[in-house]
């Protein structure tokens, strides 16, 4: 069978508007389904936006719109690096000046990066009053109050669409695996910083992925009541690659003032410290807690996940219309994704590879 080049026509539709052909797909697994996303070709050229640059003055803690300095009609080009808790302690660690005038900190810098000092400033609380914290603060360098509530309200939706992506981004590459481990690592001050715990911790799982093969995604977290630092992984471990052994401990659990037996790696206990390995299935993985745990973190602490090198979101097939169960267009018209069969046939460049199975992904191309 000629593979089509991308941007040709897909050939005829049956009255299902279903094509002969979709080449060059980028194909994911949603848990229960394959769905399908058919190459596009956007000939219309990304506009650069350039935030426009401010001068703003803190003091006392309070933000306010500076006009542009003499001589000077326009700021730097480039904000300076300084967050908005840095410029407060630098006025408050600044020597008193002779006149009774209050200090002045100003920097140059955008309204967008004052946004997200702000948002990570106010973090820990509900959304409507993080959203009213930001307002409040923010109100002296708008002009209305109009222009502030859509700019407040923008930058919002900006974060939520941030977080929602980088989740579904989690989900699809957890899809891709089969992870045969949901780890926890806990900061023992007896054996490392935190910054060096982080450091050590995030190396010897590069290094155990490199030599050994190892898979893992994970998040960083704080313990509710001891602040203690914890690291939260899906980990896969080829058949004969485990370091160490494996080995069950009991322990005592303050949440639940009960004595609990874990199984501990003596590898990771050597090095670090303290660390739990579950078993998980796929299912599990799947419909379980296991990803909904990972989540909760990335959102509750803003955390970005942190992921091993051979973790991908999409693999790359031609499509059959044979193969197409559904197109995603009947529930949203601007929706060209395609749900597939189970055992659908996956093709490279024209050349039949096989039914859909983690030998014939293998051998296919992937995508981030």
């Amino acid at each position: 069978m000629k593979r089509q080049q991308p941007g040709d026509s897909v050939g005829e539709l049956d009255a299902d508007g279903i094509a002969v052909w979709y080449p060059n797909c980028k194909v994911r697994f949603d848990g229960s389904n394959y769905i399908a996303t058919p190459h596009t070709t956007n000939r219309t050229r990304r506009r650069e936006h350039r935030e426009q640059v401010i001068a703003v003055s803190i003091e006392d803690g309070k933000l306010s719109l500076e006009p542009p300095s003499r001589g000077e009609e326009k700021p730097p080009s480039t904000p300076e690096q300084i967050t908005v808790e840095e410029a407060i302690e630098a006025h408050g660690n600044s020597p008193p000046e002779s006149t009774d005038e209050p200090k002045k900190v100003i920097r140059h810098t955008t309204r967008k990066q004052i946004f997200d000092e702000l948002y990570e400033k106010y973090l820990y609380l509900k959304p409507k009053e993080r959203k009213q914290a930001i307002l409040n603060d923010m109100r002296p360098l708008f002009t209305t109050e109009g222009a502030l509530k859509l700019f407040v309200d923008d930058n919002c939706l900006r974060r939520w669409r941030n977080l929602v992506v980088r989740r579904q981004r989690l989900a699809r590459k957890a899809y891709n695996q089969h992870f045969r481990y949901f780890a926890t690592f806990t900061y023992s001050d007896e054996k490392h910083t935190e910054e060096s715990f982080k450091k050590r911790l995030l190396q010897t799982l590069r290094r155990l992925a490199t030599r050994r093969h190892w898979l893992y995604m994970g998040v960083w977290e704080r313990g509710k009541e001891t602040g203690r630092l914890h690291f939260h992984a899906l980990v896969y471990i080829p058949d004969g690659e485990t370091v160490g052994s494996f080995e069950e401990v009991t322990d005592y659990n303050k949440k639940t003032g009960k004595r609990k037996t874990i199984t501990q790696n003596t590898f990771f206990a050597e090095k670090f410290g303290r660390n739990e390995f579950d078993d998980i299935s796929f299912s599990d993985m799947v419909y379980g807690k296991a990803l909904a745990y990972l989540m909760k973190y990335m959102e509750k602490n803003n955390e970005k996940a942190v992921y091993s090198r051979g973790l991908y979101e999409f693999f790359r097939s031609d499509i059959q219309g044979a193969d197409v169960l559904a197109k995603m267009e009947i529930v949203n018209e601007t929706d060209n994704r395609l749900v597939l069969a189970r055992d659908f046939t996956c093709w490279d460049e024209g050349v039949k590879v096989g039914e859909v199975s983690r030998e014939t992904i293998a051998m296919l191309p992937k995508s981030s």
